[in-house]
């Protein structure tokens, strides 16, 4: 390798190093520098790999199925009928592939690369913590963002009411780079002050989804980091505190207790005049027998309209899909006889928007049976390595117990952010995929190591 081939290098090392330093900050932001910023460091990989020296690449068997994935998304989106709205999106997501590759390969050839990460990481979210905190007391953040709901944060993010989730997501990244550097005590102590405030934070937020998820990857791990006593100690407290707080709270209570009973179900009845209305409507006068009216039940009527929509056009496009990021178009196009039945009885009920709120559906009508299999696979490739390390764990067939650790807790992540029964964003969202992919390629390098070490 000539000088001035090494000296690019160098640069590219430097200089990706530092857009992903800076990318929890960008996160913070919004979309557009997040996706500059994973946009250019692929591209630069991309640079360095094609014009100066191809040995650097390293393959990887899981990211090389990814890639055969977008050619296929690629097929599907020319062959689409809303082409003009799939391509683009399925052309572009070749990035996230090569930034995956990208972070491998800084992670072997940066110097320091997860001390310098996890210090820009932790005083990043610590900043976004301590904020949150300022807006639940005093009703508006450090820069005068007031909240945009009662019982729900934003902190920097404004309209966007996504606090609960941009914490949720990194969490386990905060928490895998706490045991990657349990001998660094300063920048242990750090991390402990994330992990102790977040948890709390992000159940404050309001964001249903992102606790409970929070709430599943911390029972992931706990079993493999504490002993059986310290894990049921840390849970009834939680719980004990949790059920405290949703007391004491209106806000909190309502947000947690009231409208999570009203999104799970609803009863509408049939009135006097002929009209359905809610069971629980303030104006329906008091009947004694009100339980002979016509009664019927919407289960999830937040997103049973949606989730219609989406099953509706994976009937008509099977095996293909119809294209990346065409639910907005398809979902128009919904004629289907239990739409009809949900109309007649609640007339305001939402069956189009941008993306069907849960990734498995998400696949389904838009990849078709070929990206589900996909997705699901990869689901199920992380359960079954959870419980064969559980089985490792509580069996004491350990050879190196923090990498293990370290294992275990990107592992649990990468379940959190598969996991299929829960409402989610639009997986091909720039800004919701950074999350993924950035957690992904932690995944990907702790592997690596994981599998090596337990062959020997």
């Amino acid at each position: 390798m000539n000088i001035i081939n090494t000296s690019f290098i160098k640069k590219f090392i430097l200089f990706s190093s530092i857009l992903i330093f800076l990318i929890p900050i960008a996160q913070v932001t919004g979309p557009f520098f997040t996706d500059l910023f994973i946009s250019l460091t692929a591209l630069f990989y991309l640079v360095v790999i094609i014009i100066f020296n191809r040995k650097l690449h390293n393959n990887n068997l899981i990211l090389n199925l990814l890639i055969f994935f977008w050619i296929y998304i690629l097929l599907i989106s020319i062959i689409s009928d809303y082409r003009s709205l799939s391509i683009k999106p399925s052309v572009t997501f070749i990035r996230f592939i090569i930034f995956t590759y990208a972070i491998l390969f800084l992670i072997q050839n940066k110097k320091n690369f997860f001390e310098i990460f996890n210090i820009f990481l932790s005083i990043t979210l610590l900043v976004v913590i301590l904020d949150g905190y300022f807006q639940f007391i005093f009703g508006h953040n450090i820069i005068g963002l007031e909240k945009m709901r009662p019982d729900r944060l934003s902190g920097f993010f404004g309209e966007e009411l996504v606090l609960g989730s941009f914490l949720s997501k990194l969490f386990p990244i905060v928490c895998f780079l706490y045991y990657h550097h349990i001998k660094y005590k300063k920048i242990k102590i750090l991390n402990t002050l994330v992990i102790i405030l977040i948890i709390p934070l992000i159940f404050l937020s309001g964001e249903r989804s992102a606790f409970f998820l929070t709430l599943l990857f911390s029972a992931l791990i706990l079993p493999m980091i504490f002993s059986i006593k310290k894990f049921l100690i840390i849970g009834f407290s939680l719980i004990f505190f949790g059920l405290i707080i949703i007391n004491l709270n209106s806000v909190i209570y309502d947000r947690y207790i009231i409208q999570l009973v009203d999104h799970v179900r609803i009863i509408m009845v049939l009135d006097e005049r002929g009209k359905w209305r809610n069971i629980k409507d303030p104006d329906l006068k008091e009947d004694p027998n009100l339980i002979n009216y016509k009664k019927e039940t919407i289960y999830f009527p937040e997103h049973i309209g949606l989730f219609n929509s989406a099953y509706n056009n994976f009937l008509k496009n099977k095996i293909k899909g119809s294209g990346v990021k065409t639910f907005r178009e398809v979902c128009k196009n919904n004629e289907s006889n239990y739409k009809k039945y949900l109309l007649k009885i609640k007339s305001n009920m939402d069956f189009c928007s941008t993306h069907p709120h849960n990734y498995y559906l998400q696949f389904l009508t838009e990849t078709g049976l070929i990206g589900f299999v996909f997705l699901c696979s990869l689901f199920v490739y992380c359960v079954f390595n959870y419980l064969k390390c559980s089985v490792h764990y509580f069996m004491n067939k350990l050879n190196n117990l923090n990498l293990f650790q370290k294992y275990i807790i990107l592992l649990s992540g990468t379940i959190m952010h598969l996991w299929p029964i829960t409402t989610t964003g639009n997986f091909f969202n720039n800004w919701n995929s950074s999350f993924i992919f950035i957690h992904f390629s932690l995944f990907l390098y702790i592997s690596h190591e994981y599998s090596n070490r337990s062959k020997k």
